[in-house]
């Protein structure tokens, strides 16, 4: 009896669990870009004629503006022309259960 018992209660527990477990990992949906502008590297401009990398880690608020930005990757003259143009992109804001919410939001931009 004792067997019967304790397969019947792991039979109910374990279901269970496993649905907990899958309810603890909450939705969550990153930032997606929609429009940034070109980056403004013409004659007379700092970057004029530089090539490279940037990486910048941009703050995506809540209402899909950018926030802070910090630069984690690149020449600081790419760099100084890559943050202005991130500023001035768009994006849909990231989600967590389905509410708007402030996430980072890592931009790659090759000159």
């Amino acid at each position: 009896m004792r067997l019967i018992c304790a397969l019947y209660i792991f039979g109910l527990a374990a279901p269970f669990s496993l649905s907990l477990q899958a309810q603890s990992r909450p939705p969550i949906t990153p930032p997606r870009l929609i429009s940034i502008p070109k980056p403004d590297c013409s004659a007379g401009k700092s970057c004029h004629g530089s090539h490279g990398q940037v990486r910048l880690i941009l703050d995506i608020l809540e209402d899909g503006k950018v926030g802070d930005i910090r630069v984690e990757l690149g020449d600081e003259k790419l760099a100084d022309a890559a943050t202005e143009a991130a500023q001035q992109a768009e994006f849909v804001p990231g989600s967590f259960l389905g509410k708007p919410q402030s996430m980072n939001f890592v931009l790659n931009l090759h000159f």
